[in-house]
């Protein structure tokens, strides 16, 4: 019998946006796989703690997680030299620091882009003014949108696009949906991608590029996406879900019916 296993995305599909508390039926799914001895990767775009902090973080929350990656795991090899021009939050931005990291504005080896609510039109033209300076562009992960307080602000995704279009660079992706990152756990879990079902809110941030390497996937509808009148007519064939769900409960009773 073929193994299969699942990749499980963090924010608005085991915790809220606006409280950051487990999702209905989220925990439950976790203990379910533990109990059923079936692999699975907790798969985050954290870049605001160090990666030991956020686990210890869902563990607190009652989250018995057995495998987890994000980010910062593949960062270094991306951006070997350390002084970087960074944006972002302040507690990345101290993330980076305690990892060996400089700020360096003026002449950086990268420039090195994460989530942050209040960019202002002038850190844009910063960002801009640094893709200049450097060929090394890295996004921390490649999300369509940002939801915090009840509103979606641009993505990762969305801001490397514009600087890609305005200094006519490409850039690099350390966390979803790179290839890097999702071999990274593939590998950890000793699966092949087409054994992986991966369970995210973020239809064109996660699951789009999942696809692309033979994931199945399931849209959560608890997160970035409300309705699945958002997205699905905007996808190719190819592209959609084989489920939508409205949260974790909804996908452990299809679990359960071994649907899923």
């Amino acid at each position: 019998m073929t193994k299969r296993g699942f990749f499980i995305d963090v924010q608005g599909t085991l915790i809220d946006d606006i409280n950051k508390e487990p999702i209905e039926g989220a925990i439950e799914f976790i203990d379910t796989l533990n109990s059923k001895n079936i692999p699975y990767m907790v798969i985050t775009n954290n870049t605001k703690a160090k990666s030991e902090e956020f686990l210890k973080s869902l563990i607190k929350k009652g989250f018995n997680i057995k495998n987890y990656v994000d980010p910062f795991s593949l960062l270094g090899k991306v951006a070997v030299e350390k002084n970087v021009a960074a944006f972002g939050a302040d507690e990345f931005l101290a993330v980076l620091k305690a990892l060996g990291y400089t700020l360096d504005y003026e002449n950086p080896s990268s420039l090195i882009v994460s989530i942050k609510k209040e960019y202002t039109n002038e850190e844009y033209a910063q960002m801009i003014e640094c893709a200049y300076k450097t060929d090394n562009l890295i996004g921390m992960h490649e999300t369509s949108t940002y939801a915090k307080d009840g509103k979606r602000y641009p993505g990762v995704g969305a801001i490397m696009n514009m600087l890609k279009f305005a200094v006519n660079k490409e850039y690099k992706v350390v966390g979803k949906p790179s290839f890097n990152y999702y071999n990274q756990a593939r590998e950890i879990l000793d699966l092949e991608f087409n054994d992986i079902t991966i369970i995210s809110d973020d239809m064109m941030g996660d699951l789009v590029g999942a696809k692309a390497f033979g994931m199945k996937t399931a849209l959560v509808l608890s997160g970035k996406v409300k309705s699945a009148n958002e997205v699905l007519p905007t996808l190719n064939d190819k592209d959609k879900p084989e489920w939508v769900c409205q949260n974790m409960q909804e996908v452990l009773e299809c679990f359960n019916r071994g649907e899923i």
